[in-house]
Parts: C-alpha cells; structure tokens; sequence
C-alpha cells in the first residue's frame, strides 16, 4: 500500500544523506532527486546512488537506474545490462529503458540479445530501446523480428521501423502488410508511407475506422497519393458522429488528393460550435498553405474560440504571401499583450 503522505522531494544535501534511510519511500525519493544534481556535484550523486543498484527494494533499484541514466553514468551500464532479465518486471522495464537513455552504444549488443527474451514484454521494450539509442543501425536488428509470436510486439515493430524513416526497413514493412493482426498490418503501411511508398492503401483505408490510427492514415493516404481513398476520405470528412479531429484530417487529405470536397471539410472544423479540434484545423491549413481559408483564420485571430494563438500565428504567416486576409489576421495577433502577439510581430518582421 502506498503511503498517504508520501515523502516531498528533499534538496540535494538531504538527499545524499537519505540514501541510508531505513525507509525505502525516503531512499527512492533521494535517487530521484540525486539524479538532477548540481552542475559541480554530479560525481558526488553518482557515487551515491551506486551502492543502491542493490537495493532490496525493486522500487528504489528502478529510480536509482533512471538517475544514473539521467546523469549519463557510463560506468553504470554493466550492472544496468545485468538487470534485463531480473525477477521484478518494473526493474526489467526500467533497465531496457534506462541503458537506451544512458546514450552508450556499447548497451546495442545486449539490446539486441533481449529481442529473443522468453518475455514479451522484455522484447518489447527492446524494440524501443534499440531505435531510440541507435537508429541508424536498427533497421536489420529489428527487421530480423517481424515473426515474433506476440502480435504486440509485432505491431510495435511494425511502428518502430516505421518511425526509423530508413528505406532499409522497406522490405520488413511490406512483409509485414500481411499480417493477420490489424495493429500490425496498419503500422506498417503507415511506416511504409513515411517512406513514400504506398504498397499499403488497403490497409490505410481499413485504418480509416480505426480511432488509434484514423488520423495518421489520413496523412499516409494523402503522403502516397492514393486517390483510390478519395471516397472514403470523403465519406469520413462527412460524417456527423466522427470526432472533429478525424474530419479535419481527412479534409486534410482530400486537399492533397485534389479533391474540392477537402476545404468545405476544413472549414466545417473551423466554424464547427465545438472547439476541440480547431487548432489542429488551423495549423493544417498552415501546412497545406491552404489560402482559401485564410478568411476564417483572420476571423479567429479576433476571437481565437479555443485556438491556441501561437499556432493560429504561425498559420497565419505561412498564408500571408498569397493572402491579404491572412496577413490581416497577422496584424491583429501582433496587437495582443502575450506570447502570441510577440510571435506575430515577429513573423510580420520576417515577411
């Protein structure tokens, strides 16, 4: 059971002196705080944090990793390595997570090995690891996996070598479009895309309906070109009972494919009576340089309704050239008081 009143944060000092604290609430409070020490002080928190990589207490053993991987400690990174495949599955987690924060690619042959753990959750979190601390070379390591028998992680393979943005992983995610497990088939066609290849429409298509990945087929089905997604895109953009922000991204798409139903869309978003989705309405009529909109945008620069200012600014100057309106808009942002007006004045300074 957790403690009502759980220890506050002690300064560094204190700190030091808690990491020999009978209690283990006091000794994990003292390695979290030890892991943000001052610039001078760094080698004094480290040394006080690696005698408690033993700790009996799996909770404090996770917080002291994470510090010393806060504070870039390489000398910590054997015993780091060491805890893959501890008996707490928090320590397990916290260790693949903290030998990819520490940044030391000397951890990518151990990460590598944890891809064939007995434990799927071991796998998973390697996948991660291994993208976020070498993603230049990740590419072959975890193509090699795409048969795992977890189709989680399978389906978070397919979205790491995706996010690798590496022609490399092509092959891995066309072999993967074919997976039984929607997750998994969908977050390859969406890597895929990123990589401007559209092998995997009909499964963008089919991730149309999905609320996890809706907004970023959207995106991949309008990145390839897929103008064979015209209608259902624009049957999504239509919708009465989808979520604002999945007609604005379909609207979006439309724009892309040439679609004159795209911008009447956008503009639903915009002027719809619910605010929810409007700023990201607004900075995709930004990224699309979408001037036909630009009157609506100059409208909310007067009452933002829910839009966040800065982001209605930054829209606002991508249109200006093209647009009277918008550059209208501008001039009225740069009159606020706050951080958007100080935006504003700038990108009119740029223009």
């Amino acid at each position: 059971m957790a403690p009502l009143f759980p220890p506050l944060r002690p300064n560094f000092d204190a700190a030091l002196r808690d990491v020999g604290a009978k209690d283990a609430s006091l000794r994990a409070a003292a390695a979290e705080r030890l892991g943000d020490p001052p610039g001078d002080r760094v080698a004094e928190a480290r040394a006080a944090l690696h005698p408690l990589l033993d700790d009996r207490s799996a909770a404090v053993c996770a917080q002291v990793m994470t510090s010393l991987a806060r504070t870039k400690d390489g000398a910590a990174l054997d015993r780091i390595l060491a805890r893959f495949e501890d008996g707490d599955p928090t320590v397990r987690q916290v260790a693949l997570i903290a030998a990819a924060e520490l940044g030391d690619r000397r951890a990518l042959p151990a990460l590598v090995e944890a891809l064939s753990s007995e434990r799927p959750e071991v796998r998973f979190q390697a996948v991660a690891s291994i993208a976020q601390l070498a993603p230049d070379e990740a590419a072959a390591p975890l193509a090699a996996r795409i048969h795992d028998p977890d189709p989680e992680v399978r389906a978070h393979l397919a979205d790491a070598l995706g996010a690798l943005e590496d022609p490399r992983a092509a092959g891995a995610l066309k072999a993967l479009l074919d997976d039984a497990v929607p997750a998994v088939a969908e977050g390859a066609a969406i890597g895929l895309a990123r990589l401007g290849d559209g092998a995997g429409v009909a499964q963008l298509v089919r991730a149309l309906g999905d609320r996890e990945r809706c907004m970023e087929a959207a995106w991949a089905l309008g990145e390839v070109g897929a103008t064979e997604a015209i209608e259902p895109l624009a049957t999504l953009a239509a919708s009465f009972l989808k979520p604002l922000a999945f007609k604005a991204a379909a609207g979006a798409a439309l724009v892309r494919l040439g679609d004159p139903r795209g911008v009447p869309a956008l503009r639903a978003v915009l002027t719809a009576l619910r605010s929810d989705a409007r700023s990201y309405a607004v900075e995709l009529v930004g990224e699309l340089g979408e001037a036909a909109l630009a009157p609506e945008l100059a409208r909310l620069a007067k009452r933002p309704r829910g839009v966040d200012p800065v982001v209605l600014a930054e829209a606002l100057a991508r249109l200006a050239p093209e647009s009277d309106a918008a550059y209208a808009g501008l001039r009225t942002l740069a009159m606020r008081d706050d951080e958007a007006g100080e935006r504003a004045r700038e990108l009119l300074d740029e223009a």
